[in-house]
This record gives C-alpha cells, sequence and structure tokens, in this order.
C-alpha cells in the first residue's frame, strides 16, 4: 500500500452518502411543501415526503449493505477526506453568501434557486474525488433545477412557485442519486 492511501469499507462512505443526501432531500420536499396553496396540502406533502425519504433510507442502506457483502472495498486517498471537507466548507460559505446577499439585495425569493446551485457545483468535485459518475449526472441536475428556478423568479413567478419549481425536482434528484450510489457500492 503507498503512503497517502489506505483500505476502507465503502458500506460506511456509501451508508453515510445515503442518510445525507435523504436527510436533504427530505428539507427540500418540506421546502417544496411550504408552497401548497393550504396547510393541509403542505402537510399531505410533507407526511409524503417523510414517507418517500424514509423508503429511500431503507432501501439505500439495505443496497450498500449488499454491496459491502460482495466485497467491495477501495483505496482512497488520504487527502479524500479533505478534500471533501473543504468541499463541503466552500459550499456552506458560498450559500451564506447567497443566502445574506440576496436578503440585502432585496431578492429572497431566488435563494432557493442559489442554494441548490450551490449544492450542484458542490458535488461536481466530489464526483472526481470519490469517482462516482453519478455525482456528476447529479451536480448537472441540480444546477439545472436551479437555472430553471432562476428562470421562474425572473419572469416574476411568485417564492412560492420558486420554492416548488426548486424544491421538489432537488429532493427527486438526491432521492435518486442516493439509490444509485448505494446500488453501485
Amino acid at each position: 500500500m503507498s503512503a497517502g492511501t489506505h483500505t476502507v469499507d465503502t458500506r460506511d462512505g456509501i451508508a453515510q452518502g445515503v442518510i445525507v443526501m435523504t436527510v436533504f432531500s427530505l428539507a427540500w420536499v418540506v421546502l417544496a411543501a411550504t408552497a401548497a396553496p393550504s396547510t393541509a396540502a403542505t402537510i399531505g406533502l410533507a407526511v409524503l415526503g417523510v414517507a418517500v425519504t424514509a423508503a429511500v433510507a431503507v432501501t439505500g442502506l439495505r443496497l450498500a449493505a449488499r454491496s459491502a457483502a460482495r466485497g467491495t472495498t477501495r483505496r482512497v486517498s488520504a487527502s479524500s477526506r479533505t478534500v471533501f471537507g473543504l468541499v463541503n466548507l466552500g459550499q456552506t460559505v458560498l450559500i451564506l453568501v447567497a443566502v445574506f446577499g440576496l436578503t440585502k439585495a432585496g431578492h429572497p425569493g431566488l435563494i432557493p434557486a442559489a442554494v441548490c446551485f450551490v449544492v450542484g457545483l458542490h458535488f461536481l468535485p466530489l464526483a472526481r474525488v470519490f469517482d462516482v459518475r453519478t455525482y456528476w449526472l447529479t451536480g448537472a441536475l441540480l444546477v439545472a433545477v436551479a437555472a430553471v428556478g432562476a428562470i421562474f423568479f425572473a419572469y416574476d413567478a411568485d417564492a412560492a412557485l420558486v420554492r416548488a419549481v426548486v424544491g421538489l425536482p432537488a429532493a427527486v434528484t438526491l432521492w435518486l442519486t442516493s439509490l444509485l450510489v448505494a446500488r453501485r457500492g
């Protein structure tokens, strides 16, 4: 084994990814649910989102366990965790800057699209670092969803519609990503 690498059971990383992506998909569903026309619809969409998120999490964790049972291990660069941390730190800083900047500029309705854009971008370096091709597609889809949300905002859609247009597709993208990555092992 060369310096700077170690063998890692990919189940741990995959399981962590499944959990993180499903938690954030739930956040996107809740955001979209706030756009529902009534309290009952908001609650219904949120409950449905929780149910789908739970099902995706359980299925993803089972798929990850099956992948690990096949003996899937991989050599991971010691710097991968560092890059992962830096990418997530950069994502957090950019999201905070977007939230504060758009709020200060009087455009809080654009925040969901901006956050989705940053989240999409953050998947791109992770695709390379962890050699997960699915993350390229995830990043591209989230950036596209953000662009659609920004277009709706630019054409004076109300903030609720922008939340729905961004939130639901972002949630579905993360649910599918967690399942695909878990299946890949």
